[in-house]
């Protein structure tokens, strides 16, 4: 055999090896994280639920809880530097948008439940020592500002989240700040998007006119998502827009991890100095390649909690349509046995 043609081999077969290993690696990482996200679960708390044993009836039929769920709630903050902590109760920030994200891993699909900054729930005190001294009806969005690190803070939020969905679990979460989206956007490349609502941005200078569809990327992406007026249902609007960015950018990071799951790694280094999860390595594998690459951007749900937002002591309140609420948390989290 010449000598080139045996170079050539090994080239080759020193490449196979390196795709190879990777291959394994992502295999590896993605059983590890799929075993770690799915755990049991617990029943809802509901005056019109009956639990039972093996589930739950409500509206006289009977439901168990889907064991193929994962959920994972997305927390992002009003304030740049998800890390620079104040370490005082009461002066973290506040949770400025909530998502619930419901990952059925059987059937590959995504359900998001956008949860109101403004929805009245209970939340944990703590005083500036980090003592725990009651809970509080008041604004979830509050639910951050009481956690002497991002952490406790995240958890915090998540464990009011929790009380708003009746008691659901939610074992994971995602915290990031403006930057971290910046980064992100900046990353992943402009993204098309709607215009809902004329109004002008005076952070940014830019004039939004509703019915337009613009680009936006980087630092014009952290405006369009997290600008509100001060008109009473101003959340709501901004609301709508997050959801037409959500959209568009997991259609356009799915594009990206389906033809390079390297990528994958990449994204998850990236953002570390942005973003505070108790979501491992293996987890994020795992979401990544089994449901980011099926384009779930375009299949994704968005389960709107319906409700009335009104003027309470000088601040706007959302109080959820329960018995619909209830709907959507069965919907969503329950299998339909009889």
């Amino acid at each position: 055999m010449k000598k080139s043609v045996k170079i050539l081999i090994i080239v080759l077969s020193s490449i196979l090896a390196v795709i190879l290993a990777g291959y394994v690696t992502v295999v590896i990482l993605s059983t590890i994280g799929k075993n770690q996200l799915l755990k049991n679960d617990k029943n809802i708390v509901n005056v019109n639920v009956t639990v039972e044993e093996d589930g739950i009836v409500y509206k006289d039929h009977r439901y168990k809880l889907n064991p193929n769920i994962i959920t994972i709630l997305l927390i992002g903050i009003d304030k740049e530097g998800v890390n620079g902590s104040s370490n005082i109760n009461g002066l973290s920030g506040q949770a400025d948008t909530l998502l619930v994200a419901a990952i059925d891993t059987e059937t590959k699909e995504l359900t998001i439940i956008p949860v109101s900054r403004e929805t009245l729930t209970d939340v944990n005190l703590y005083d500036i020592s980090g003592n725990y001294v009651g809970v509080e009806n008041k604004q979830v969005c509050l639910a951050y500002a009481y956690g002497k690190d991002v952490k406790q803070s995240s958890e915090n939020v998540l464990l009011s989240v929790s009380r708003i969905l009746f008691g659901i679990n939610i074992s994971s979460y995602v915290t990031m700040d403006l930057d971290a989206l910046e980064k992100l956007s900046d990353s992943v490349g402009s993204i098309e998007v709607y215009v809902n609502e004329t109004y002008y941005d005076p952070d940014s200078g830019i004039y939004y006119k509703e019915g337009r569809t613009i680009k936006v990327k980087g630092r014009s992406a952290v405006n369009y998502i997290h600008w509100r007026t001060d008109d009473v249902y101003a959340n709501n609007f901004r609301m709508e827009r997050q959801r037409s960015f959500m959209t568009a950018f997991m259609n356009k990071v799915a594009d990206s991890v389906s033809k390079d799951y390297s990528k994958v790694v990449s994204y998850y280094n990236m953002m570390q100095p942005y973003i505070s999860t108790n979501i491992t390595l293996p987890q994020t594998t795992y979401l990544a390649t089994t449901c980011l690459k099926l384009r779930l951007g375009d299949s994704m749900q968005f389960k709107t909690v319906p409700g009335e937002t009104a003027i309470v002591n000088g601040f706007s309140a959302f109080t959820p349509d329960y018995d619909a609420l209830t709907d959507i948390v069965i919907d969503t989290f329950y299998n339909k046995i009889s």
